[in-house]
Formats: C-alpha cells, sequence, structure tokens
C-alpha cells in the first residue's frame, strides 16, 4: 500500500502538468480555431454591407493573410490597385485595410474576411467622369468580379510562395503576430487554408468546362455551384450566368403580388428561402447558423423590404417624358408597371425570345433536391420550382439597372430600344460612369480577340450572352424612341 501512495505521489506532478499541458493546447486550438465573436451592426444596413451570414468559419480568409495577398501576388490580378481591380469598393472614411463593401469581418477563432449579400448587391456609380463615387444597397452589384476573385485566390493558392516563409513576412508588416501567431499561421492556418483553397478550385473546376464563358464584372451563375457542390448533382453542362439583381423594395413587392416569383427566372416565391438559399450558396454552414446569424438574416429581409432606390437624377424634357410616359402605357405597362396585369410573372421564354440558357440551368432534378435539401438542418425549403420564362420585373431605380436583359447584354436603354442586329455585338463591362444620354453605364466597344488589360470586354456571341429579344419599342420613330428614353430615364 505504501508503495503505491508512494508511486502515486511521484506520478501525481507529472499528471497535473499534463493535464494542465492539455488544457493550455485545448484552450489555445479553441481561441486560435473555434472561438466565434460575430460584429453586430445596430443599423440594418450597416448589417446588410459588412454583417455576418454564417460563412465565416467555412470559406473566410483569415484576415492577417487576406489583407497581404495581392502585395504578395500582384501579378494574379487582372490589373494595378489591389483588390479594387477586382471591383471591390470601400465607403468613405473607410481605408484598404478596412472591409471592402460587402464582406464580414468577423472573429472564428482568428480574424476572417467573408463575403456577405452586399457583395453581388450594391451599384457603385458616379455621375460624371471624376464625379464623386456614390453607393446604391441593394441595387446590383456592377463592378465586382466574383469568379476573378475566385481565381485570384486558387492562383494564389497554387503559388509555391503560399507558404509561411513567403507570406509571414508580409503579415506581419500589416499585423501584430505574437511568437504563438507565427506559429499557429506557419504550421497550421496557412497550410490548412492553402488545401481548403486548392479543394475550393476543384468545386469550381467546371466553371471553364463545357464553353463556359467568363461571368465578368457584375455577373455570376447563382446555382450551378449549387447544383454541382451543395446538391452534389452531376456537371450538365449548363450555363446560368445572368446579371446581379437589384433586391431593393420587396415591401412593394408584395403589395403588387404576394406570392410574385423571385429571381430572373421566378425559380422561388419565398424571400425567406431565397435569403437563406442565398447564405447557403455564399458557403454559410448548420453549424454557424446559429441565433446571431438567424438575427442577421432576418435583418437582411427585413432591409431588402423596406430600402427603396435612389431617385433618377436625370430632368429630361417635361413634354419629351410626358410623351414617353403615354408611350410606356401603351408598349410597356402591362408588364412592367406595378398595375400591370403581367406584372411580377413569369413571361414564357418563347414569347420574351431572350436568351434561354439560364432557363435550361435551372432543372427539375434541381428544384427537387433543394426542396429536399436537409444536410445538417432541417431548412424547410418547399417554395422553389421550376419555370419556362423570365419574370417581368417593375422598374425601380431602372436608370441604375445596366445593363440590361437578364444576362446583361445590352448596355444602355438606347441600346435595347434598336433591333438586336443593330445593338452592340462587344462592349466593356464594369463600368461606373453614368451615360446621361443613352441611360446606363459608359460602355465602349471593345475586341474580344485583343481586351484591354484590366478591362473586360463582354462578347455577346459566347454561348449564354445572347444579346437578342425583348424587342418591344424597337420599330418605334426614332423621335419616340427618345421619348420614351426619355421618360425611362425618370424610373
Amino acid at each position: 500500500m505504501r508503495q503505491t501512495a508512494d508511486r502515486l505521489r511521484r506520478w501525481r506532478p507529472g499528471a497535473i502538468a499534463v493535464v494542465i499541458l492539455c488544457a493550455g493546447l485545448g484552450f489555445v486550438a479553441y481561441e486560435k480555431f473555434l472561438a466565434r465573436d460575430i460584429s453586430i451592426y445596430p443599423d440594418d444596413e450597416q448589417n446588410f454591407k459588412y454583417g455576418s451570414i454564417g460563412n465565416d468559419g467555412a470559406t473566410g480568409v483569415p484576415y492577417a493573410i487576406w489583407i497581404v495577398l495581392p502585395k504578395v501576388f500582384p501579378e494574379y490580378l487582372p490589373g494595378p490597385g489591389g483588390y479594387a481591380s477586382l471591383g471591390f469598393r470601400w465607403e468613405p472614411g473607410r481605408t484598404q485595410s478596412d472591409a471592402p463593401l460587402g464582406f464580414s469581418r468577423a472573429r472564428v477563432g482568428v480574424e476572417r474576411m467573408a463575403i456577405n449579400c452586399a457583395f453581388c448587391h450594391v451599384t457603385t456609380f458616379r455621375r460624371a467622369p471624376g464625379a464623386q463615387l456614390e453607393f446604391a444597397a441593394a441595387g446590383p452589384g456592377n463592378t465586382v468580379d466574383v469568379l476573378g476573385y475566385q481565381n485570384f485566390l486558387t492562383a494564389c493558392a497554387r503559388d509555391s510562395r503560399f507558404s509561411g516563409d513567403g507570406l509571414l513576412p508580409a503579415m506581419e508588416q500589416e499585423v501584430h503576430l505574437s511568437w504563438l501567431d507565427r506559429l499557429i499561421y506557419r504550421y497550421a492556418i496557412i497550410p490548412f487554408l492553402k488545401k481548403s483553397l486548392l479543394r475550393q478550385a476543384e468545386q469550381f473546376k467546371w466553371t471553364g468546362q463545357h464553353e463556359r464563358p467568363p461571368w465578368g464584372p457584375g455577373r455570376i451563375d447563382p446555382f450551378n455551384p449549387v447544383k454541382f457542390g451543395m446538391l452534389r448533382l452531376a456537371d450538365d453542362g449548363t450555363i446560368g450566368n445572368s446579371d446581379m439583381l437589384a433586391v431593393w423594395n420587396l415591401g412593394a413587392r408584395d403589395e403588387v403580388r404576394a406570392d410574385a416569383p423571385l429571381h430572373w427566372d421566378g425559380l422561388n416565391t419565398s424571400v425567406r428561402e431565397v435569403v437563406l438559399s442565398s447564405a447557403l450558396g455564399d458557403g454559410m454552414t448548420a453549424q454557424e447558423y446559429d441565433k446571431q446569424t438567424q438575427a442577421s438574416l432576418r435583418r437582411v429581409a427585413t432591409f431588402l423590404h423596406r430600402t427603396k432606390p435612389p431617385a433618377s437624377p436625370y430632368r429630361p424634357d417635361p413634354a419629351a417624358v410626358n410623351r414617353g410616359h403615354l408611350l410606356y402605357v401603351k408598349l410597356c405597362a402591362q408588364c412592367h408597371a406595378v398595375t400591370g396585369a403581367r406584372t411580377l410573372t413569369v413571361i414564357p421564354v418563347e414569347e420574351v425570345q431572350t436568351d434561354r440558357r439560364r432557363i435550361d440551368m435551372w432543372t427539375p432534378a434541381a428544384r427537387d433536391a433543394y426542396n429536399h435539401y436537409r444536410t445538417g438542418y432541417d431548412w424547410n425549403f418547399s417554395h422553389f420550382q421550376k419555370v419556362e420564362g423570365y419574370v417581368a420585373r417593375t422598374l425601380d431605380g431602372l436608370w441604375l439597372l445596366a445593363p440590361y436583359l437578364h444576362n446583361g447584354s445590352v448596355p444602355t436603354l438606347a441600346d435595347l430600344l434598336e433591333a438586336p442586329q443593330g445593338r452592340p455585338k462587344a462592349f466593356v463591362r464594369g463600368g461606373e460612369v453614368l451615360d446621361s444620354s443613352r441611360g446606363g453605364f459608359v460602355a465602349p466597344p471593345c475586341d474580344p480577340a485583343h481586351p484591354e488589360k484590366g478591362a473586360f470586354c463582354f462578347d455577346t456571341t459566347l454561348p449564354g450572352n445572347a444579346n437578342f429579344g425583348h424587342v418591344y419599342g424597337t420599330d418605334l420613330t426614332a423621335a419616340d424612341k427618345a421619348d420614351l428614353l426619355a421618360y425611362l430615364l425618370t424610373l
């Protein structure tokens, strides 16, 4: 008995030391990898622009790494200016060390940068060259190159410099790192992030297959990533490239038609489901769908219901506007006025005759898989539907919705009133300067075979990019087109 007691006394300090060491390691592991601290913004608009949607841990890039990637790997960006060359924008008073519009900066172990709803839904514009940059929350993102950002992260991760030796010197110039931080980043966070980004690259490999064209600024294929990734459907070769949508003034939408279809093609009728599924598509996980995330997403829905587009800055000749209004009532109101009989209904693609690639992308199999998606949580989806046309939307903020048609293939309103063969075949996307005479953004013609460096040349001859269809008003006289344009610029 005495020998046993002596043995226990000798082992006790070592056992205590082991327990303390394990507890310490566990605490460090929790603090550096799991501890979650999500900022809550009291203002709904700020929460929309910078709040978390529950994807910080799953897809967020540690801030200390994110901030130095453009400096370490500038050759993988489309042009100079760091992240700004990908269309990222910062509001006045915020520097490039802060989160740009559409990013949350939240802590999951370490501070991380993750996209949110505003990444695709804030319009930036200038009223004239050199004028102050203005922002319209919940409008269609017109500058952000989503696929370009994904490809930039992939290129960085594939580079041998994406390592402790390659990144830590630059990181230490931007943020304070303790000796423990440097060890953790070198041997854990950087290697893990590299593997994660390379795995993500494999998940997006389909974007370069089946003759799929690049998305470009202001465009995204929002559902094929979900089909092939989250829902695990086979690559069917479809193309869903489309313009980012304005999502403002949803409260007025409910007044027009309570069950109005959402998205370009009306594939869902529930705002709650659209917000939730969008968060899932952007990387939200069941583990991060906690009370804070749920509250944040509810506030996003509330903000989208009440926020309205900015008033048009255009002041055309009143007489021309009055004449144009009469033409609008005759030609457009049935599908686009608040009181229109077909407003917020799905117009068959055979009738509107615009590019049908987006319609073909959303399959019955995708509809059924989403309505039955239950991975990790009972999401209660039930409003996804298969449609065969495009939604006739109200024209709230029309002056700021360029380029036009669901795939963004027509740069200005004036071009939309021309017959398809008279519309630009290729033009520069991603502009912010308003075209005060034609309605839209300044979009100069370009040569797809020899694009200017740093500019994205949109080629309407590529699959999914067609600019035909929607020929309403194209047979008007030049004078009537000018009058109708004058009225449309006021919307």
